[in-house]
């Protein structure tokens, strides 16, 4: 006696029986068939899960196709990346490009200064953040990516000395000036005399306008004024190279030893937070934000702490 063939159930629309009674999904979809099994013997089952089978079948096929493809060439994801930091400024733009170029063609440099090696580890790590983010696996380097934050500051004998061996007039008057306002080396190595104003109290102050319009306002105190009015308002006019150097030269031959030009800058900042002046006020002095403050301006205040007793 012949056995009777089980009867099986209807399914629904792209489900259908294997061989061996197991029931399989298959549809075409732009031209390829995608298939997979349920895992089901039952119609019933299949039918009350066919949408989430459906949609799970389909969506790893995709996600199959997607951890196989291949991956771009190393240089064509960097000039990717490039086109993603063409809204920088030009400096900008030229470190980032240079410095992950040099990374992806010799490494880390083992003869460079720290500094050297931090740039250069933080703008690759940029770089490899992103190629992550675009679906590309790529390391990212682990390590410091900052130097430490430099403290000098110049007490009073030492800005008397510094003072005394400047010459001629013109580079005294332009170190002076940074002294007495604070202002960074690109903003006082060549002022315009159209950025001079005056407010309605009489006081004196620059309008900087930087690359993309962007204004910077330095407060002239009367120390500058003084060195200004000396010289009849008129400013001077030096290139950044030849500023740096004549400034290392003379420290020098005052005996000042680690003494950089930026250095007169966070004097000028630590110079007004020992006199009193709210650290808001010595952010807004110096066109930085109170959290970029906090964080250069804040250490360097610890040693004149008064004693507390707990």
């Amino acid at each position: 006696m012949v056995a009777k063939k089980r009867e099986r159930g209807a399914l629904q629309k792209n489900f259908y029986y294997t061989k061996d009674g197991t029931i399989q999904f298959r549809k075409m979809i732009r031209g390829k068939l995608i298939t997979g099994r349920t895992g089901m013997t039952k119609a019933h089952e299949v039918n009350k899960y066919a949408e989430d089978i459906r949609h799970q079948i389909i969506s790893e096929h995709y996600k199959l196709k997607k951890d196989i493809k291949k991956q771009p060439k190393l240089n064509v994801l960097y000039k990717n990346w490039l086109k993603s930091k063409e809204h920088l400024s030009k400096n900008g733009f030229r470190t980032y490009k240079d410095n992950v170029n040099y990374y992806l063609k010799k490494g880390l440099p083992s003869n460079s200064s720290e500094s050297r090696v931090y740039s250069l580890r933080r703008d690759y790590n940029v770089f490899a953040r992103w190629c992550n983010k675009s679906g590309y696996s790529m390391q990212v380097l682990e390590g410091r990516t900052e130097s430490e934050a430099r403290t000098r500051v110049l007490n009073k004998k030492e800005i008397k000395k510094l003072f005394n061996v400047l010459y001629p007039k013109n580079f005294k008057d332009c170190i002076m000036f940074i002294y007495y306002t604070g202002a960074r080396r690109k903003e006082a190595m060549a002022p315009k005399d159209e950025w001079l104003r005056k407010n309605n109290k009489g006081e004196y102050y620059l309008e900087v306008i930087k690359k993309g319009k962007n204004k910077r306002i330095i407060r002239i105190s009367d120390q500058a004024l003084t060195v200004l009015k000396n010289r009849n308002m008129k400013f001077w006019s030096y290139s950044d190279q030849h500023l740096t150097k004549r400034f290392k030269f003379f420290a020098r031959k005052a005996n000042l030893e680690d003494t950089q030009l930026h250095d007169l800058r966070r004097t000028f900042g630590y110079e007004l937070l020992v006199n009193g002046k709210d650290i808001a006020i010595v952010a807004r002095l110096l066109g930085i934000s109170i959290k970029v403050a906090y964080k250069h301006y804040t250490p360097l205040m610890v040693s004149d702490i008064d004693d507390f007793k707990i």
